[in-house]
């Protein structure tokens, strides 16, 4: 296939397939970037700065653990295929979500333990899961143009998602606990929401196998095997994850600070954020095939980059402008713009890294798709705590009451800080440092045929 030919779709049965398996890794990983760091302060009560502590310490673990899952997908992928962890490792990751959500509020004292515990057993089970899925998809859209469709499908499914892990838990909290504020809420709100998500997870998660065929690929044999380390001397790849980590900090910044601010900065109440947070990421969703178009014409560095930039510029404005006390059509279009570009966030890096496969390829000679997604995991997971962790941080210097819907206003222009120009400033690296990114279509499409040179028929 010549680089100014169009690649053949993806089978509908696989984009479903990993779209489907995609809601309960975003149910899963929004939920708890979102709504993990109120509930340890409102509702278990462990200081702002200390459940902060709780995500970066519970990464340490997967520093480890994440490129050591690689390695092994990689390894027993010819015998027994990555789809087998999605097998066995489905059902306890929904139970140990469900655990999340409960033990922390019944510890008492030893909140921070409960929650630290948890943690550490969803992720690492989270990880055993997701990262062989994720590993997937350089074989099922081997072309440069396919990866962004399907990544596209898959992050549609991520964002319709994560619209439920945002927009969702005060509706089930609310209707358990029976507060009229979710700061007042009880433990049990909470418990059935981790319930609720951890059923959905199992069952989207072993969907996949029904829909999807792991294809038989052939590579040549490697003469040795390099150390997981030597991955990031692969082209672009260094450029790809810097990115990301970049990203998904600023996403997660907004994601868990947004339950703080729509309370206290904008004194939306708790009922009627769900039309706010649907409002975010309906936008998104609806704007997907905008973005793949945009890609098409522009490559993935432009409009990553053009995403960026709308988002930051979008989420600064709500919150300088929409009116207090309301949602407003202001509130509501900002919002809206917001998420046009927030799918161009979620889907790009996503879309890029699939193509630094084949230049790991040719350098190593092996096939290491599950550790190239497993270091980018591992990534996701630590940038995003970093980001809640800023917040925690944010909350504890800027005053944050824990309990109380009404905050100070040394609170309100501190969280608004965070959401204004901090956040702006950190998409706006991310707009700037993509470029970095050296490929392209052509650059892509030349590998593979140097790789297919080299294999074996």
């Amino acid at each position: 296939m010549s680089v100014g030919e169009s690649a053949p779709a993806v089978p509908r049965r696989v984009a479903l397939g990993m779209g489907i398996a995609e809601i309960g890794a975003s149910l899963t990983f929004v939920t708890i970037n979102t709504w993990l760091l109120y509930y340890l302060v409102n509702v278990a009560g462990v200081p702002p700065l200390l459940a902060g502590g709780v995500f970066v310490a519970g990464r340490l673990v997967d520093a480890v653990t994440d490129p050591v899952m690689g390695v092994i997908s990689d390894r027993v992928r010819a015998r027994v295929g990555r789809l087998v962890f999605v097998r066995w490792g489905a059902l306890p990751l929904g139970a140990a979500f469900a655990l999340l959500w409960w033990a922390p509020a019944q510890a008492g004292d030893a909140g921070a333990v409960a929650a630290l515990a948890a943690l550490v057993l969803t992720s690492l089970l989270y990880t055993v899961v997701q990262m062989p899925v994720l590993a997937l998809t350089p074989d099922l859209a081997p072309e440069y143009d396919q990866r962004t469709g399907l990544t596209s499908v898959r992050v549609a499914f991520a964002v319709l998602a994560s619209m439920a892990a945002v927009a969702g838990p005060p509706l089930i909290v609310l209707a358990v606990s029976g507060a009229g504020d979710l700061a007042a809420s009880a433990p049990a709100g909470w418990a059935a929401l981790g319930i609720v998500v951890g059923v959905i997870t199992v069952a989207s998660y072993w969907a996949l196998p029904l829909l999807v065929r792991e294809p038989r690929v052939v590579r040549p044999v490697p003469v040795r095997r390099e150390p997981w380390w030597t991955v990031f001397r692969t082209p672009g790849y260094v450029s790809v994850l810097v990115v990301f980590l970049v990203v998904t900090i600023a996403l997660m910044l907004v994601n868990s600070m947004l339950p703080f601010a729509l309370e206290s900065v904008l004194l939306v109440p708790g009922e009627a954020q769900t039309l706010v947070l649907g409002t975010l990421f309906g936008s998104a969703v609806l704007s997907f095939p905008l973005w793949n178009v945009l890609t098409a014409r522009l490559g993935k560095r432009a409009a990553l980059s053009l995403g960026a930039l709308v988002m930051g510029g979008a989420v600064w404005t709500l919150v300088a402008t929409a009116p207090r006390g309301d949602v407003s059509a202001v509130l509501l279009a900002w919002t809206a713009v917001a998420g046009v570009g927030l799918a161009s966030v979620m889907a790009t890096p996503w879309s890029m890294l699939p193509d630094v496969v084949e230049f790991d390829a040719l350098r190593s000679g092996e096939g290491r798709e599950g550790l190239l997604y497993a270091v980018f995991t591992f990534g996701q997971k630590l940038a995003g705590s970093i980001g809640v962790f800023a917040n925690a941080l944010a909350a504890t210097v800027f005053g944050y009451v824990p309990g109380v819907a009404l905050q100070s206003p040394r609170t309100v222009e501190g969280f608004t800080l965070v959401l204004g120009p901090i956040a702006f400033g950190i998409l706006a690296l991310a707009a700037a440092l993509v470029w970095t990114s050296p490929i392209t279509r052509a650059r892509h499409h030349q590998a593979r045929q140097e790789l297919r040179e080299r294999t074996p028929s």
